[in-house]
């Protein structure tokens, strides 16, 4: 009898200890499931322009998702910050969340501006959609984010870019020579510098009109025909010259906080990835269809357009390389990710020679 109850004591306490455990466990789960987050997410696009609509809708979906739990503000551009300080800004915490270009972080590292698309990269979103998605993209980029405690994943695809808009015609690199051009930062501006003898301007998108309104600029690019309607530089601008030989399939990022990211309980991180996975898909096929639209309208409205020769496009072709050149000898990083890219771009054009457009 004593051994029985000493055993059936024992049971008793073990019982007890385990229900009291899942109590706790049940009570941490709740904890969780009731702590509530606000980030802010600082977006370089301008109020109003389809790419910050759709960031707000997506804030608004992980909100209603997450039962009110997570709360995501996302501000337009200069709000907080604007351009390079984005990433800085993620970093060290002042917001949550970031929205830019991955070429706008080469002051973190050069290898930035490969990252994004630049001269002669992938042709079309396709390719680049699968190599950042399942080609290794990504891993590679958090190659570089991470160590500054910043999560990376791809945005959205605006595709190629639309070109330069002057006040005067420009039929091709000649007509450059000298003139100050707003571009993009990095790769794209380089190279452009290189080819054109012009100076590159990397300036955020508020103060774009302005600087040609002030005469600052002769010439600016600016995403596609979506974006150039969205600042409305077309009015002063009526003379454009396409494509965009310096960003052929451009892409957007998401910079998250690495410490802000791990104090999310596992369902809460599901769910960003989810809606920033659904984010990219969307913005990219509604950008592009809006692009149509855009161009239908620049036309119509006395923009007149003329493309590059191929003699101007083999003068691009020799100053990305000679720029690339000097990129691949600074940093071994650099060297491997263009590597990866170029063998992905090839591996894309075999598989298509079999598969593209029979019409």
């Amino acid at each position: 009898m004593g051994f029985s109850n000493s055993i059936v004591s024992i049971a008793l306490r073990f019982g007890l200890l385990v229900a009291l455990g899942a109590i706790l466990g049940l009570s941490g789960c709740s904890s969780d499931k009731a702590k509530r987050f606000t980030w802010t997410l600082q977006s370089q696009a301008t109020e109003g322009s389809l790419d910050f609509v759709e960031l707000e809708r997506m804030a608004d979906e992980v909100y209603s998702m997450s039962g009110g739990r997570l709360r995501i503000q996302a501000v337009p551009g200069g709000t907080i910050t604007n351009g390079p300080d984005i990433f800085s800004a993620v970093a060290e915490r002042r917001v949550e969340m970031g929205n830019g270009w991955p070429n706008w972080w080469s002051e973190q590292h050069p290898a930035w501006a490969v990252m994004n698309a630049g001269p002669f990269d992938f042709m079309n979103l396709d390719a680049s959609m699968m190599f950042f998605y399942a080609g290794g993209g990504v891993e590679l980029a958090n190659e570089l984010a991470n160590a500054e405690g910043v999560i990376w994943r791809p945005a959205w695809w605006s595709g190629m870019e639309f070109g330069l808009l002057s006040k005067e015609r420009i039929s091709g690199l000649d007509d450059l020579q000298g003139k100050r051009v707003r571009i993009g930062p990095g790769l794209p501006g380089e190279v452009f510098a290189e080819a054109a003898g012009a100076r590159a301007v990397p300036l955020v998108p508020q103060d774009i009109r302005p600087s040609l309104e002030q005469g600052l600029l002769d010439a600016v690019e600016w995403t596609t025909a979506r974006g150039v309607l969205d600042l409305d530089l077309h009015d002063i601008s009526p003379h454009a010259i396409v494509p965009a030989i310096w960003q052929p399939s451009v892409l957007a990022d998401f910079l998250i906080n690495e410490e802000a990211y791990q104090e999310l309980p596992k369902d809460l991180q599901a769910i960003l990835e989810s809606a920033m996975k659904s984010y990219a898909l969307t913005t990219t096929l509604k950008s592009k269809v809006a692009d149509f639209e855009a161009m239908e309208a620049l036309l119509s409205g006395g923009v007149s357009i003329e493309s590059w020769s191929e003699e101007d496009i083999e003068r691009w072709r020799s100053a990305n390389e000679k720029i690339l050149s000097d990129y691949v000898e600074r940093d071994a990083f650099m060297r491997r990710l263009l590597e990866e890219k170029r063998a992905f771009k090839r591996r894309h054009a075999d598989y298509y020679e079999y598969f593209e457009s029979y019409e």
